[in-house]
């Protein structure tokens, strides 16, 4: 990886960090879930509509994020499972 790739990659993280931040905070939403994928989730028509918009260049952000959300939370799981970690004690 690049330089500039691996700044790119590491922005996105920060980004997705504070979105999950703001998630938390004032929509008391769930810490590994961003707003774009919530939006998606709920259904928040409006919100879902407002951060397309701003996404412009993503056919669509909000069902993206969503699938990513739900990506990192099955790798997530499958690494639990492989470390015999099948859930809470």
């Amino acid at each position: 990886m690049t330089n500039t790739s691996s700044l790119i990659e590491y922005g996105k993280r920060i980004w997705s960090a504070f979105s999950q931040m703001l998630n938390v905070v004032f929509l008391l939403g769930h810490p590994n879930e961003s707003i774009s994928g919530r939006s998606y989730r709920e259904p928040w028509p409006t919100a879902h509509k407002l951060i397309n918009k701003m996404f412009w260049w993503q056919k669509d952000h909000c069902r993206s994020a969503y699938t990513n959300d739900l990506k990192w939370a099955q790798e997530y799981l499958a690494q639990d499972h492989e470390a015999g970690k099948d859930g809470p004690r």
